[in-house]
């Protein structure tokens, strides 16, 4: 059977793609939430204690340490353990960064029974394109106060011009 398609370009213009992009971008911005995605920790050496050869702590107090008492900087007697780092001479820091996002939870796009989850566990989130590779390279993230991991690989999507970004996201406990 033929197509019987009007000819293209008759409705879909480009003030059309301009009206679409400028109303969802509204859309994320007054409706959208935050989503704080997390990426593998950072490593960086204990300034607390000094390095021995091996890569681990000499057991010996930095007295050049650049912090002020408190949090990075606590004196321990020469040959104990640092309390900061635990003799490993690194500190682990969170990684993370916000997204604005809309949210759906239970998203009607998707087949449950296919990707074996339960509806209430799925979140769908959808920003601008900018977010793609952190979302891609993400090992999870905090929407709306629950922490999930991807169920999908985000998507590009927009108008003919893509300008956003999907994902779908299961609960995780």
């Amino acid at each position: 059977m033929a197509e019987s398609l009007p000819p293209a370009g008759r409705y879909v213009d480009d003030s059309l793609k301009s009206l679409f992009k400028e109303t969802i971008d509204q859309l994320i911005a007054d409706l959208g939430r935050p989503v704080i995605l997390y990426f593998e920790p950072t490593a960086s050496g204990c300034p607390n204690c000094i390095r021995g050869f091996d890569g681990s702590s000499r057991g010996t107090y930095n007295t050049s340490n650049p912090f002020g008492v408190g949090r990075y900087n606590r004196n321990f007697p020469n040959g104990g353990v640092c309390p900061i780092c635990k003799g490993t001479n690194s500190i682990l820091s969170e990684n993370s960064t916000t997204y604005t996002c809309n949210i759906t939870r239970t998203p009607k796009d998707i087949d449950y029974d296919a990707v074996g989850e339960n509806p209430t566990n799925v979140y769908k989130t959808k920003c601008q394109l900018v977010g793609y590779h952190d979302i891609q390279k993400c090992e999870k993230a905090l929407i709306d106060g629950e922490m999930c991991v991807r169920l999908r690989d985000p998507m590009k999507t927009g108008l003919q011009t893509l300008a956003y970004v999907i994902c779908w996201w299961k609960k995780i406990d």
